[in-house]
C-alpha cells in the first residue's frame, strides 16, 4: 500500500557547492515521496568531492561511482519493474549519506506550458482554476499519485541544486498548496492515468501563464544555439528552461504534456517549427530519443487561431512522438482560461493509453482529413478516424463553420449536404458546398467566428478541429489531366537527359534522395528540373525545366538543404513544358533565372538587370544570414518574371511548392504558402545532358 509522510517545504534554492565540502548531494528530482520511471534505466546524480566515491543503493541495487574533476557523479539504476511499496534511496559519500525515503516506482510525467496549462485545479481566483476544483481536492485520496508544483523563475544559467517538493494526492496536500496548487491539466492527467493503468504515477508542474515557447526550448534544441542577453525575462530565449526544468534533466520520464500557443499566436503556421525545437530539445536533454509529447491545440476564444491552430496540427503530422487534442468544443468565448479542463486532460490521456499503455480499442487521434475531390460543385471528403458523424449543438443543426470560395476567393458560407436524422449525418464523407459557389477552390472550418466545432467521430466522440482545403483549380485550368507521375520525364525534351537525383518531397523537412546518381553524372552541359505533384483527386501537376548548366558539380544541383550550395543567377537556354495552362511553354532565348538559397531571404530586388518587386517575394529576391534558413529552390521566366516551379522551407513543414505563379497569396514564388500537404505525391528530379 502507498503511505507518505507529511513533508515540510524545502528552501527554493541549494548552493550546489555545498556537495564541496564533504558533503555528497543528490540533484534536484530526488526527495521524499518521489515517483521513478519504471521500464528503463533510471539515472541518478548529484554533486561531492572531486574524486569522491559515492554509493547509490535501492531496491536491492547497488551502484558506485566516483565523482568526476568538476564534483559531479552520476550513476543510472537499471530499470524496474513497478512498486507500490513505500522504499528507500540511499546515496552515501564519504562522511555523509542522504536518505529519500517513500519512493516508488511507476510512471512519471511532466507537464509545461503558459497559463491554461498552469491554471490550477484550485485557487483563491474564481476566473482562473477548475470548475469542479473543489470538488476534486476535496476527494482526492490517491497516496501512489505524487506530484511537484515548481515556482516561477527565469534564469539566464541553468538553475541547479535545489530541491523539489514531491506531495501526494490528499485533501491536505491540496489545501497546503491552494494558493499555487497543481496544474488543472496535470492533475486531471495524474488521475485519470492512474486509475486507468493502476500504477504508481508522478506529474511535474512546471508552468507560467504568458510565456512563450522559446524560453521554454532549451538551447540544444534551437538550430543555432541563442546569444545570452544582459538581462533576462519571460521572453528570453531559454530562460524557464533554466529557471524550472533543466533541473530534472536527464530524470527518466515517459513524456511531457503541454499546452501552450496564445502567447506565439502571431507566429502562425510557423509556429510548428518551434514545436520541433521544443521537442528536439527536450528529448535531447532528457536522454529519451521515444519522448512523448501529448499537447493541446488552442480553445475557441474570442479571436481567431486558425494559422498557428493549423501549424499545431502540423506539428502533430510530423513528429512520430507527438500527438494533438482538438479543443474545439470546449473552449470559452469570454474568458481565455475555459475551466473545463477535465475533458482536456481525459483526451490527453487517450493518447498515452492507446500509445503507451496497450490500450489498443481506443481512438485517441480526432478526425483527420485523408483526401477530397470536387464534384459538382461540392466538396467530398474522407476522413481519418471517422466512420460516420454527429452533430451535438443545442438545436441538433448540421454543423455550422464551414466556409467556400471560388475563384475570385470570396468566401461564402457553407452548408453539409448528407444531413442525416437526429442530429446525425448520412455516410462516412461529409459533402459540403456554398450557394452561389459554381467552381469551389478553397474550403476551411472554423476559420471564423464563433470558431466552435460541433461535429464529432460516432466512433471516438473527438471532435474535428480547424483545418483548410486550397484546391488547385478545375480540370479545365491544365492542358492535360491524362498523365500520371512519372510521365512528364518522357516529353521529347527531356530525350537524352540523365536521371542524377529524385525526392519524394515530404510535407515535413527535407530527408535527402530515394535516387543518388550524382557520383557517376560525367561531364555535362545541360541541366533539367521536373516537379511532380499529385492531386487529392488524382490529378498529375508537372512541369519541366531544361537550360545550361549553372555549376559543373552535380552535387550541387539539387535541393540546397542536401548540396548546401547556393545560386542566384541568370542562365541561358531555358526550355519550358508543363500540362498547366498558367505555365508559358517554349524555348526562351532570355533564359532563366535560377534562385537556390540556403539561407533566409527577403523581397528586396538583388540580381541586377532582372526582372522583380521590391514588395514581394518573386523572380529577384535578396538572400540573408542566417545560412542555413528557410530556402528555396525556384526557376522562373527570366523574361516575363513569371515562376515556373518552386520548393521553399526545407528544414521544417510544411514546404512552400508550387508550379507557375501562385495566385493564393500576394507572393509569386509561392514563399510563405505552406500548401505542401494538399499534394498526396510530391517529386522533385534533376536530370543532365
Amino acid at each position: 500500500m502507498c503511505r507518505v509522510s507529511k513533508l515540510m517545504a524545502a528552501p527554493a534554492f541549494v548552493a550546489a557547492a555545498l556537495a564541496a565540502h564533504g558533503q555528497v548531494k543528490t540533484a534536484t528530482p530526488f526527495a521524499d515521496n518521489m515517483v521513478l520511471q519504471r521500464g528503463r534505466a533510471v539515472p541518478v546524480w548529484g554533486a561531492a568531492d572531486p574524486g569522491e566515491k559515492v554509493v547509490v543503493e535501492f531496491a536491492g541495487q547497488t551502484k558506485t561511482v566516483q565523482a568526476g574533476s568538476d564534483g559531479k557523479w552520476r550513476v543510472d539504476l537499471d530499470a524496474m519493474e513497478t512498486s507500490r511499496e513505500n522504499r528507500t534511496l540511499v546515496v552515501t559519500g564519504a562522511s555523509n549519506s542522504e536518505t529519500i525515503k517513500n519512493v516508488l516506482v511507476g510512471e512519471v510525467w511532466f507537464a509545461s506550458g503558459q497559463s491554461n496549462t498552469e491554471c490550477p485545479i484550485w485557487g483563491p481566483n474564481p476566473r482562473y482554476r477548475d470548475g469542479q476544483g473543489a470538488m476534486m481536492t476535496a476527494a482526492a485520496r490517491r497516496p501512489c499519485i505524487r506530484y511537484v508544483k515548481n515556482e516561477r523563475l527565469a534564469t539566464q544559467e541553468p538553475r541547479l541544486g535545489w530541491k523539489a517538493v514531491w506531495r501526494d494526492y490528499s485533501p491536505e496536500s491540496f489545501k497546503e498548496t491552494f494558493k499555487g496548487n497543481l496544474s488543472a491539466i496535470a492533475f486531471y492527467y495524474a488521475l485519470e492515468l492512474h486509475d486507468a493503468i493502476g500504477v504508481p504515477v508522478g506529474i511535474i508542474d512546471s508552468s507560467w501563464g504568458g510565456t512563450r515557447i522559446e524560453p521554454w526550448t532549451p538551447p540544444s534544441g534551437f538550430a543555432r544555439p541563442p546569444k545570452k542577453q544582459g538581462k533576462t525575462g519571460a521572453g528570453t530565449p531559454s530562460a524557464l528552461w533554466n529557471g524550472m526544468v533543466a533541473a530534472f534533466a536527464p530524470y527518466a520520464i515517459k513524456g511531457f504534456i503541454w499546452y501552450q500557443g496564445c502567447a506565439n499566436a502571431g507566429d502562425g503556421r510557423s509556429y510548428c517549427a518551434k514545436m520541433h525545437n521544443l521537442y528536439d530539445g527536450w528529448a535531447k536533454e532528457f536522454e529519451n530519443p521515444g519522448l512523448k509529447l501529448y499537447f493541446v491545440q488552442l480553445a475557441p476564444f474570442s479571436r481567431s487561431w486558425f494559422e498557428i491552430q493549423l501549424g499545431q496540427s502540423q506539428f502533430a503530422k510530423e513528429e512520430k512522438n507527438a500527438a494533438m487534442v482538438t479543443t474545439c468544443d470546449v473552449g470559452n468565448l469570454w474568458d481565455i482560461h475555459p475551466n473545463d479542463k477535465e475533458t482536456v486532460a481525459r483526451r490527453l490521456v487517450l493518447h498515452a493509453l492507446k500509445r503507451d499503455y496497450g490500450f489498443a480499442g481506443i481512438t485517441d487521434d480526432p478526425p483527420e482529413l485523408e483526401s477530397w475531390k470536387v464534384e459538382g460543385g461540392k466538396f467530398v471528403m474522407s476522413f481519418k478516424n471517422a466512420g460516420s458523424w454527429y452533430v451535438y449543438n443545442a438545436d441538433r443543426s448540421p454543423a455550422r463553420g464551414f466556409e467556400i470560395a471560388g475563384k475570385d476567393g470570396r468566401f461564402v458560407a457553407a452548408n453539409i449536404e448528407n444531413k442525416g436524422d437526429r442530429g446525425t449525418l448520412s455516410g462516412k464523407e461529409l459533402v459540403v458546398s456554398a450557394p452561389g459557389v459554381a467552381h469551389p477552390r478553397r474550403l476551411r472550418y472554423l476559420y471564423s467566428k464563433p470558431w466552435t466545432g460541433s461535429l464529432y467521430s460516432f466512433d471516438s466522440g473527438l471532435p474535428l478541429g480547424p483545418f483548410e482545403i486550397r484546391a488547385n483549380g478545375p480540370a479545365d485550368e491544365l492542358r492535360d489531366t491524362r498523365s500520371a507521375m512519372g510521365d512528364a520525364l518522357k516529353i521529347p525534351e527531356l530525350e537524352g537527359f540523365k536521371k542524377i537525383l529524385e525526392a519524394e518531397i515530404p510535407s515535413a523537412p527535407f530527408a535527402g534522395y530515394s535516387f543518388d546518381g550524382t557520383a557517376s553524372a560525367g561531364k555535362y552541359s545541360r541541366v533539367a528540373f521536373v516537379l511532380e505533384l499529385e492531386r487529392m483527386d488524382g490529378i498529375v501537376e508537372w512541369a519541366a525545366a531544361a537550360m545550361d548548366a549553372f555549376s559543373p558539380e552535380a552535387g550541387k544541383l539539387g535541393v540546397p538543404a542536401a548540396s548546401k550550395a547556393s545560386f542566384q543567377q541568370r542562365t541561358g537556354g531555358l526550355v519550358v513544358r508543363s500540362n498547366v495552362k498558367s505555365v508559358k511553354e517554349g524555348r526562351f532565348p532570355e533564359g532563366g533565372i535560377v534562385e537556390f538559397f540556403n539561407s533566409n531571404y527577403g523581397p528586396g530586388v538583388n540580381l541586377e538587370g532582372a526582372p522583380g518587386s521590391a514588395k514581394v517575394y518573386d523572380c529577384n529576391d535578396t538572400p540573408s544570414a542566417p545560412e542555413p534558413g528557410y530556402g528555396c529552390m525556384q526557376v522562373h521566366n527570366a523574361k516575363t518574371g513569371a515562376t515556373v516551379f518552386a520548393y521553399n522551407k526545407f528544414r521544417s513543414g510544411p514546404p512552400d511548392i508550387g508550379i507557375g505563379n501562385c495566385t493564393d497569396g500576394p507572393h509569386p514564388d509561392w514563399t510563405f504558402a505552406g500548401n505542401a500537404a494538399q499534394y498526396k505525391t510530391r517529386r522533385l528530379t534533376v536530370l543532365v545532358k
